[in-house]
């Protein structure tokens, strides 16, 4: 497979709030990749966005972008119920694709992409940019090096008040499907690891519109005892968030901006987060490039990110039938 000398030619399917993260990574790498195409069946929001970034090319529909717009890789920003029916063209064009969170509604729609994405031998990847935005991917480096132990048991508050609007509010899955998926994509992320049981108990509060879950606690047992437990919330008054993982010699208070690594009350070590949201979402897309270059699967591959749908799925059907679910039975 042969390889442009230029940068390459992204495509962008909505140009809607998320798209601007997306075009402001992709400003800062020029000579990597160039904004070259935009598509969005609202007019004003695609005019808009194009001349935010200087993008030339800009299309009412999907067929005519990929027809017309000789695209090396498209980034799909659209609401997630559509997002399987934009892929799948893209595919069949044999353009890559790189997608927001979560790729699909449900797990069964996902493992469809993924199946497809497989088949044609052209790849997917998943904007999971919490791997090194937030700071799992330091957390993780620090655990492979071996002084703090064991991981044991990861705490986690998510709590603030949330006012959505548009087309979030017209969907049963709200919380887990908006902020949870992040986080348990992070947590397989950060201890190299599949859970093994989900439990999930929730509320829908009036506080927050949207959806059937607007506050959830969540725990994920892995292998070897691990147990991480999420408390999420977009209907808390109060706000406030921590992520704690205690190990056997130690614990990782982690944060976005930075980690702090603590061993006792006068032993601790801050590591800086060198990743904003911007360049840790430009850093996958570049990721499934580089990934097509060197012949393998990029990290965020709808292959991987099929088992954090996976952890979604297997909540939501414990909310839904209060029990312990086994991830095993999410086929």
């Amino acid at each position: 497979m042969s390889f442009p000398d230029r940068p390459y030619r992204v495509g962008f399917v909505g140009a809607g709030n998320i798209s601007k993260l997306h075009l402001e990574g992709i400003a800062r790498h020029p000579d990597r990749m160039q904004a070259a195409a935009l598509c969005d069946v609202e007019a004003k929001a695609l005019a808009a966005r194009a001349a935010e970034f200087g993008v030339g090319r800009t299309y009412a529909g999907l067929d005519e972008m990929i027809a017309r717009a000789e695209l090396d890789v498209a980034v799909v920003c659209t609401p997630t119920h559509v997002r399987k029916q934009v892929i799948l063209p893209l595919l069949e064009a044999g353009i890559p694709v790189f997608c927001e969170k979560p790729f699909a509604e449900t797990y069964a729609e996902a493992a469809a992409v993924e199946a497809r994405s497989r088949q044609l031998r052209v790849p997917v990847a998943i904007n999971q940019n919490f791997r090194r935005h937030f700071s799992f991917l330091m957390a993780r480096e620090v655990l492979a090096r071996g002084g703090l132990g064991k991981p044991l048991h990861l705490t986690q508050a998510s709590m603030f008040l949330r006012r959505d609007t548009g087309w979030r509010l017209d969907r049963r899955r709200y919380v887990m499907a908006v902020m949870s998926i992040h986080w348990f994509d992070g947590y397989r992320f950060l201890l190299g690891k599949e859970p093994e049981t989900v439990y999930c108990r929730g509320v829908n509060s009036p506080a927050t519109e949207g959806g059937e879950d607007t506050g959830v606690s969540v725990i994920l047992q892995f292998p070897d005892g691990v147990v991480a437990n999420l408390s999420e919330s977009f209907s808390c008054f109060a706000g406030t968030s921590f992520c704690v993982l205690d190990c056997e010699a130690g614990s990782l208070t982690l944060g976005y901006a930075k980690m702090v690594e603590s061993r006792g009350p006068a032993q601790t070590i801050e590591h800086t987060n060198p990743f904003d949201k911007a360049e840790a979402t430009y850093f996958l897309l570049d990721d499934l490039m580089r990934a097509r270059e060197e012949a393998r699967p990029p990290e965020t591959s709808a292959s991987d990110n099929l088992k954090s749908m996976r952890i979604m799925e297997a909540a939501y059907r414990s909310l839904t039938e209060n029990r312990v679910v086994r991830i095993e039975e999410i086929q």
